[in-house]
């Protein structure tokens, strides 16, 4: 066998010094040929100190060695037969590879690179322990994830120069993949290691072609993080995603998740919302149709009812004119259900635009109708100053004739009815609603105006609360409080057309108190109601 040193040129003394410098492991190695000049193995000719720190042995000891002997653990990696390619072709090779000395407590990780040097190779070796773990552990983190998430390459088109000798434009034809983890690769359905390094027009032709494309050119060339839902068809898949983007050096980051369920859930439950709501648009017109359809046959009794009285003044029996009293009587109260079924079904059948409402105009004219009402029982009313509001005047009116009509009605027997209409400016996080609701979130920094009723009357157990809001609901019989059981069920409708909410506070015997809270809120002629 024989044996090349290094180049006549170079002196090992020198050459030493100036590899000792390096912060890498750096070893030479010459070739060991047969007499027909094939290698047959390699021989250690030198080494800097970092390489004696990473084999965990002195120069002297190793010289001279091959480098099976000296590395027995990578013969069955490959390494030695990728050396002989190195030198017999004169192209580098590099690869990671992990080691651990006989002075080293555990492996560490090393980027390996074999460059020709005269008859052999030179190997460096560089340290990449913290950068392996900081890798790995950024691929379990990537694998730990539901999320989909690919990195891409931008591949630019190469115009040439310009007029001027310089690069031309540079448009982003393509990308490639360069980092993608396990979920991207089950979300796709595409194999982790055909994703790696392949194109994204050779992998999703469909998205190449689609604005999710220009989605991500855009972020790649402006810099801005985008959120949008995408829906992908291809070769049979249909599916939707919802896709996050984040510029990553001269590529993008993607970030994505199959959201096809929830989809189909939100269009599902959004043909279930539509059907209901036409389902209430049609029970609506039916009954305001139907309840204005009755009031005329309904006056035509109570006019013929009348008329029978008059005419028949001294010629009918005590019991004849009794039930024709208790026939009018049934006729008025009927009337009364008609008029507020109508206001009822006006809430949501009839639609106008809002606008800024005098809540201290609208309680001087709900008191003037109840003037009677208020003489009558000697109330004592005490009505504080009240704000403009966005709203409807018709519905609000209603909001507040129903309250203090209540508050007059369940009077304790005997005693003068005293009212309190208060006005306090809140946020939405001390509203206090009826019980099952609550503020939704956007609304809890809202600005609220909370206009509070407060009477003294008989009061009721909070324990209904749940049931004097609902239609035809009622806590007392009709013989001992007059009312059809609409009128709260009116106040919340018409509170809830304008983004408020009802409260209410009370104890048998001790007064009640409804808390209406309206939105503080500029006018805003687009608004409607319903």
């Amino acid at each position: 066998m024989k044996s090349a040193s290094t180049t006549p040129s170079e002196s090992p003394i020198q050459l030493r010094a100036a590899l000792n410098l390096s912060g890498s492991g750096i070893m030479l190695f010459d070739c060991l040929r047969t007499s027909t000049g094939q290698i047959q193995d390699f021989r250690l000719v030198l080494a800097n100190r970092k390489a004696e720190e990473i084999a965990g042995k002195s120069e002297p000891d190793m010289l001279n060695h091959t480098g099976a002997d000296l590395f027995p653990n990578t013969v069955a990696t490959g390494i030695w037969q990728h050396a002989r390619h190195v030198v017999e072709h004169d192209e580098p090779y590099e690869t990671e590879v992990n080691y651990r000395a006989t002075n080293q407590p555990k492996e560490r990780w090393y980027a390996l690179k074999l460059q020709k040097h005269g008859d052999g190779f030179a190997a460096s070796f560089t340290d990449i322990t913290v950068l392996k773990q900081q890798t790995l552990l950024v691929e379990n983190v990537l694998n730990g994830s539901i999320n989909g998430v690919i990195a891409y390459e931008a591949i630019r088109e190469n115009k040439g120069l310009d007029v001027f000798g310089l690069p031309g434009s540079r448009k982003v034809s393509d990308l490639r993949i360069r980092l993608a983890n396990e979920a991207a690769a089950r979300i796709t359905n595409t194999p982790l290691g055909q994703m790696i390094g392949n194109t994204m027009s050779a992998l999703y032709p469909a998205a190449h072609a689609s604005d999710i494309f220009a989605r991500y050119v855009h972020t790649i060339e402006t810099g801005e993080a985008q959120r949008f839902e995408s829906f992908y068809t291809y070769d049979g898949v249909n599916t939707w995603f919802d896709i996050s983007t984040s510029k990553l050096a001269d590529g993008v980051l993607v970030t994505f998740v199959d959201i096809t369920a929830t989809k189909r859930y939100e269009q599902e439950l959004q043909k279930s919302i539509d059907n209901l709501q036409r389902s209430n648009q049609s029970l609506e017109r039916f009954a305001y149709i139907t309840s204005h359809d009755l009031q005329e046959p309904l006056r035509k009794i109570q006019s013929f009812g009348e008329m029978l009285r008059h005419q028949s003044e001294g010629t009918i029996s005590a019991q004849s004119k009794d039930l024709l009293e208790r026939m009018q009587s049934a006729a008025g109260r009927m009337n009364t259900l008609i008029c507020d079924l109508l206001s009822y079904s006006r809430l949501s059948s009839q639609k106008r635009p809002f606008e800024r409402v005098n809540l201290g105009q609208v309680i001087n004219d709900v008191l003037t109708d109840l003037e009677t009402a208020i003489q009558t029982k000697q109330a004592v009313l005490d009505v504080t100053s009240l704000p403009l509001v966005t709203g409807d005047a018709v519905q609000l009116r209603q909001v507040f004739q129903n309250l203090l009509s209540n508050a007059l009605k369940f009077v304790k027997p005997g005693s003068i009815p005293r009212i309190q209409v208060e006005c306090q400016r809140l946020t939405g996080r001390e509203i206090v609603p009826l019980p099952g609701q609550a503020v939704a979130d956007p609304y809890l920094d809202q600005a609220f105006f909370a206009i509070r009723i407060v009477d003294d009357g008989i009061g009721f157990d909070e324990k209904y609360l749940d049931r004097i809001f609902t239609v035809f609901q009622r806590l007392h019989t009709r013989n001992t409080y007059q009312g059809t059981g609409i009128g709260l069920a009116i106040v919340q409708k018409a509170v809830e057309n304008h983004k408020g909410y009802v409260g209410a506070q009370s104890r048998p015997g001790s007064g009640a108190t409804f808390t209406v809270y309206l939105p503080d809120e500029p006018y805003i002629d687009t608004l409607v109601i319903g």
